[in-house]
């Protein structure tokens, strides 16, 4: 079985699509960490592919982009908050 290799267009449209969904998460979720923001993809993922609204290769293509930036991997370390220290 050939391994899956999205095509450079395929890999534009699901950062434009991961940022569409994580702006529209970020106005309704006041609680946001990696664990909503990925439950939330799924969510959409597979609604849209229910609905015919995205192929299922545009669902893999974003799948591969939320496994590479919703990995401990990239994690930030922010400073403590020392207004509640």
């Amino acid at each position: 079985m050939e391994a899956f290799a999205p095509t450079p267009s395929e890999r534009i449209d699901a950062i434009e699509q991961f940022l569409q969904q994580l702006v529209l998460l970020l106005e309704v979720e006041p609680e946001i960490n990696r664990e909503t923001v990925s439950a939330w993809i799924a969510i959409c993922s597979a609604s849209a592919l229910a609905h015919g609204a995205r192929t299922p290769r545009q669902t893999k293509t974003l799948e591969g982009l939320c496994r590479r930036v919703l990995t401990p991997a990239v994690d930030v370390v922010r400073p403590a908050d020392v207004r509640w220290s």
